[in-house]
């Protein structure tokens, strides 16, 4: 029986950056049957800070994990990738459903003990992969379901952001690999990953190859809180890899932090399809004539209102309805007491292929998996 209480939220880091919370926090807002009861960060003044700048009127800045913990029903993981799983665990003890940032840790043996106690505790835990729910990808699932490009030969994709580019932005934790694990393959792969082998496992397979290569540009940053003094850079600005799946096709991926564009070009027997994330709501479909050549131009179609889920309160905002939906797969999780489809298993796929790609970068070889 669906249950129709409201559920306590508690969101667990606040962030010093991006601050990836304030997605989280903004999703649940968005949910007539979630309120935030409770914020935790180890730095002092942040939670309070963050119930001020979103209005959480109904939320107390808890002064350690216990308290909030105590004060609700699920939490929102925003924290570096290596205290995920520790926090995972502490939260399914205390009887938390968990929805938990990617990338799950630094690496794939460090998820062990979250999955453990997701099974023995049958709560949902969830892995936040948000990017596979932009209107823009769901489009391109359907066209392919249908065979609208034939038979994949290639897949193209780019990701990354400029935030890092300027070198005057300090050393924080996604550059530390002992904090982080990998830096753009981890923070942007995860994601593009996840998309590829969404859209096109069930035609192409799964990847069985990787060859990667990864480069950091800006090897000195400046200490946050420390004025004059630098430290290393120990992870990757940039990462390029190749893969191949099970049915040979081949996927070409860039993930970069410091300047990259968001594209996702997926080419077939019969055309090409073209996502921008500058313009998540549209795609560009080139598809061949009857000679099988490329004499009809591009042309720039957009997403259906079938691909944007029947959700009135979604946001028709790039990126904040995407949010919203993984916020509400979590939710419905909750209440109809079934598994997420991003369970703790599916991230720790992710970090096996992750972790595949930083060893074909560290020992210059193709990897082999599964």
């Amino acid at each position: 029986m669906e249950d129709k209480r409201m559920i306590r939220i508690g969101i667990i880091g606040t962030g010093y950056t991006i601050g990836i919370a304030g997605n989280h926090i903004k999703a649940y807002q968005c949910c007539s049957d979630a309120q935030i009861t409770a914020v935790y960060d180890l730095l002092e003044g942040r939670a309070e800070d963050y119930i001020e700048k979103y209005g959480l009127k109904e939320a107390k800045a808890c002064k350690c994990l216990d308290e909030l913990l105590e004060s609700c029903d699920a939490v929102s993981i925003c924290t570096p990738n290596a205290t995920h799983v520790e926090l995972a665990v502490s939260a399914l003890k205390a009887g938390c459903h968990v929805l938990c940032e990617k990338p799950f840790a630094p690496k794939p043996e460090d998820c062990a003990e979250a999955i453990k106690y997701a099974k023995l505790t049958h709560k949902v835990a969830m892995i936040g992969l948000c990017y596979r729910d932009i209107p823009g990808f769901a489009y391109m699932k359907q066209l392919l379901d249908e065979g609208v490009i034939g038979d994949v030969y290639f897949v193209r994709e780019e990701q990354g952001g400029d935030r890092i580019a300027n070198p005057n932005v300090k050393l924080e934790w996604r550059m530390q690999k002992d904090l982080s694990g990998p830096g753009a393959l981890a923070d942007f792969g995860s994601h593009m990953m996840d998309i590829c082998d969404y859209l096109l496992r069930d035609t192409c397979g799964k990847i069985q190859e990787i060859h990667c290569m990864e480069h950091t540009g800006i090897k000195k940053r400046e200490l946050i809180h420390r004025p004059g003094v630098f430290g290393t850079v120990t992870n990757d600005d940039v990462a390029c890899w190749n893969c191949r799946t099970e049915n040979g096709t081949l996927y070409s991926f860039t993930a970069s932090r410091v300047g990259a564009t968001f594209v996702l070009e997926i080419v077939g027997a019969g055309g090409k399809m073209i996502f921008n994330g500058s313009k998540p709501f549209e795609l560009t479909l080139q598809l061949k004539d009857k000679d099988g050549g490329y004499t009809k131009a591009p042309e720039v179609v957009s997403v259906p209102e079938s691909c944007y889920g029947t959700d009135e309160r979604a946001p028709r905002i790039p990126f904040e309805i995407n949010f919203y939906y993984e916020i509400r797969q979590f939710l419905d999780a909750i209440r109809e007491g079934k598994e997420s489809l991003l369970t703790f298993e599916r991230g720790l796929y992710l970090q096996e292929l992750i972790q595949a790609a930083q060893e074909s970068a560290e020992t210059g070889m193709t990897v082999k998996l599964f």
